[in-house]
Formats: C-alpha cells, sequence, structure tokens
C-alpha cells in the first residue's frame, strides 16, 4: 500500500516559492468538488480505459516550468526509469470540499501503478484535519498527515481520500502524479 514516505521532499525555499504562485493566482478551475491548477499547457484528455491516451501528454509536459519541472524530474528520479507518467492533479481544496473515495487507477487495468502525493502547503496544524485516508476492505487502515513539503508513494489502486481542511480560512495544497511501471 504505502511503498515509501519522504519528508521534506520539496526543501523549504522551492516549497514557499510553489506555495506563493499557488495562492497568488487566478489560475485556479473549480470542478468535481475542489480546486485545480494547470502546470502544462496543452493537455489531451486521459481516459484510463484507453491506454493509448496514457503518456500522450510527453509534449505538453514540456511545457512545464521551474520549480514544477526540477519537483517532476525529482519524483522520476525517485520513481525509476520504469515510471511512466500518465497523469498528474494538483489540487486544492477548502473547508466543506470533500472529495470521495477513490482509486486513482482502476482494478480492471493490469499491472503495476504507483501515485506520488506531495503535500505543498508551508504549515500545516494537526488541528487543521486535511489527512489523506487509506482503506483496504472498506477499513481505515492509514492516514497520512499533510505535513509541508512531504512525498508519500503509493500503490495507486488502493482506495484513498483527501480530507478537506477543517480551517475555514485555509488551502490543503496538494500534487499527486501517477504512472504506471512497465517493467
Amino acid at each position: 500500500m504505502i511503498v515509501s514516505r519522504h519528508s521534506a521532499f520539496i526543501d523549504a525555499e522551492t516549497l514557499q516559492q510553489m506555495h506563493n504562485e499557488l495562492t497568488n493566482s487566478a489560475n485556479w478551475m473549480f470542478r468535481n468538488k475542489f480546486w485545480r491548477y494547470y502546470v502544462a499547457t496543452g493537455l489531451a484528455p486521459y481516459k484510463e480505459q484507453d491506454e493509448s491516451t496514457w503518456y500522450g501528454n510527453q509534449d505538453a509536459m514540456q511545457s512545464v516550468r521551474d520549480p514544477w519541472k526540477t519537483l517532476f524530474k525529482q519524483v522520476y528520479k525517485l520513481a525509476g526509469p520504469d515510471f511512466k507518467l500518465m497523469r498528474y492533479a494538483l489540487t486544492g481544496q477548502t473547508q466543506g470540499q470533500e472529495q470521495e473515495l477513490h482509486r486513482d487507477t482502476s482494478l480492471a487495468l493490469k499491472g503495476t501503478f504507483r501515485s506520488y502525493l506531495l503535500y505543498l502547503n508551508t504549515s500545516w496544524d494537526q488541528s487543521w484535519g486535511g489527512l489523506t485516508d487509506f482503506v483496504v476492505d472498506g477499513k481505515l487502515v492509514h492516514q497520512e498527515i499533510p505535513e509541508p513539503g512531504k512525498l508519500v508513494e503509493f500503490d495507486s489502486q488502493v482506495l484513498h481520500v483527501g480530507h478537506a481542511p477543517k480551517h475555514p480560512e485555509f488551502l490543503r495544497l496538494s500534487l499527486v502524479l501517477h504512472g504506471r511501471l512497465t517493467a
């Protein structure tokens, strides 16, 4: 389920730079109960059941600028040469914007899939909530605290949910990259 965990995966200066961009930008779009932010332009639609769409955005990923490009490369280095990015999601949640329990990749798909979840807030207090729950066989088996700059690598086919913060004036920021291990 949880493959690895890396505290301070993003250094404080880079995290602050990303946080400043995200909290001072009008580029957010509201989609499916929470906010989305795009760091790549020209992304083609992704269809989970159509493998031909999984890796079609490699050209669009070239449009990613720093510090995001450097961060993606850092994740790719951790993931190894067999990791092929299928998609990414940079999301923000405020109080009351609850996600649904979900898998990043359907159980119907064969292969090994990984998700790399990064928490992009510069500060966090446990009383604010915003935990990520992992569920197996209908039971909560693990929770992650959204510590600033932490990366959690996990099996994309495990049920999970990122909860909205309880703090009324706080934006919970996270980036997830998920893809397939081809070897």
